[in-house]
């Protein structure tokens, strides 16, 4: 939050509905620049990422998404799959400790995600098409 504010940000963070009842529990839901929200679809979940400056998760999965997006990560977990994203800079591992988060957070708020076509370049479905037409014509 110390960031949010001297970035003059908000934070959006979708709720799992057990976090949402732990949250409740500790009267965390008073943060500042926090946006408490339900759950995101898929889609939803887009249309946050093209509107971010950056994105925190312990979610492996979001963290490619991010990319995908052209978002920096600060990665919320001591190691991830996607080394790559680390390797480039695009993301940072700052697991539960709240300096390396601010820090982090600090360093990638706002700048782009490098080679974001590393994983490929969404046009994967089209060449599995045309392999299967080729080798059943044959």
């Amino acid at each position: 939050n110390k960031i949010a504010e001297q970035q003059k940000t908000s934070i959006l963070f979708p709720l799992h509905p057990r976090t949402r009842k732990k949250i409740q529990e500790f009267n965390f839901l008073s943060f500042f620049n926090f946006q408490f929200v339900e759950p995101l679809s898929y889609l939803e979940t887009l249309a946050a990422l093209q509107h971010c400056s950056l994105v925190l998760t312990d979610s492996g999965g979001l963290q490619k998404e991010a990319s995908f997006c052209g978002k920096c990560c600060v990665i919320l977990r001591p190691e991830t799959e996607w080394v790559e994203l680390v390797n480039n800079g695009s993301a940072i591992i700052a697991d539960a400790d709240e300096k390396n988060i601010l820090d982090a957070t600090a360093k990638l708020i706002g700048r782009k995600a490098k080679d974001t076509h590393q994983f490929g370049d969404g046009h994967a479905s089209e060449i599995i098409v045309k392999t299967i037409i080729k080798t059943i014509s044959q």
